[in-house]
């Protein structure tokens, strides 16, 4: 809960990008209909990847999460439904060599410090896409943060037709997180902006990855392409199904 005593809604800027120009927005128009006992989940193939690209927005719907406390009691020990998805395998992404074991609490430290804790929201997943979604169905997720690129592969068996249907009646949102790319922050229409005092909490997550990159690589802001969810379940039907 150490979040909640660092951070104010006033930390974070929603804004949306448009051939005129960028539009602010507000926290409502960012993340509509949201509640405190939202399920957010980020699905990260490689344990840096969620913390890296969608952590500053993790921190800003944590800190939502703590103002609906705030409002109704000071009193109060709790932490949100937020959920890291990451290959059960545990590649990091900065060199083929490391590997960090996935079940060890060193490897979702990160995670913790942006208060995905405790360890029954840190969940292991096969790598392929409809392994992953699986786990999104399996912990009822409402709020979805993918991965851009992320989509099943030749061979991938479709989830049974109930998983979709489902899926489609709880998803409140998807967003697709981009990686930081000149093509994909192009294409992104939402874009994150953060206080000092956020961003340093974020680069305090960041040191605490098992291979944590250079300060130089980390990117000013975080960028997303919202989906409208029956383009986001489309797009995750195997196509020989």
């Amino acid at each position: 809960m150490h979040t909640s005593t660092r951070l104010a809604a006033t930390d974070f800027q929603y804004w949306r990008r448009t051939h005129e120009g960028a539009v602010q927005l507000s926290f409502a128009d960012f993340c509509p209909n949201y509640h405190e006992l939202d399920r957010v989940g980020v699905v990260s193939p490689c344990v840096e990847d969620g913390v890296l690209f969608t952590g500053r927005t993790l921190l800003a719907l944590t800190t939502a999460f703590y103002d609906c406390h705030r409002a109704r009691s000071s009193d109060f020990f709790d932490y949100p439904q937020h959920f890291a998805f990451v290959n059960a395998l545990g590649e990091g992404v900065q060199t083929d060599s490391h590997r960090s074991a996935p079940d060890t609490a060193e490897t979702w430290e990160a995670w913790s410090w942006l208060d995905v804790w405790p360890d029954n929201k840190w969940i292991t997943a096969p790598s392929t896409a409809t392994g992953l979604l699986q786990r999104v169905f399996d912990f009822q997720i409402n709020r979805l943060f993918w991965p851009r690129g992320l989509v099943p592969t030749a061979g991938e068996q479709a989830l049974p037709a109930y998983t979709y249907r489902m899926l489609r009646t709880h998803l409140k949102s998807v967003y697709q997180y981009t990686t930081g790319t000149s093509a994909q922050e192009e294409s992104a229409t939402i874009e994150l902006r953060v206080s000092p005092a956020a961003n340093e909490l974020w680069q305090e997550s960041i040191a605490r990855l098992p291979f944590p990159p250079p300060q130089s690589a980390h990117s000013a802001v975080e960028r997303f392409q919202p989906l409208t969810i029956d383009d986001f379940l489309a797009a995750m039907r195997p196509m020989d199904s």
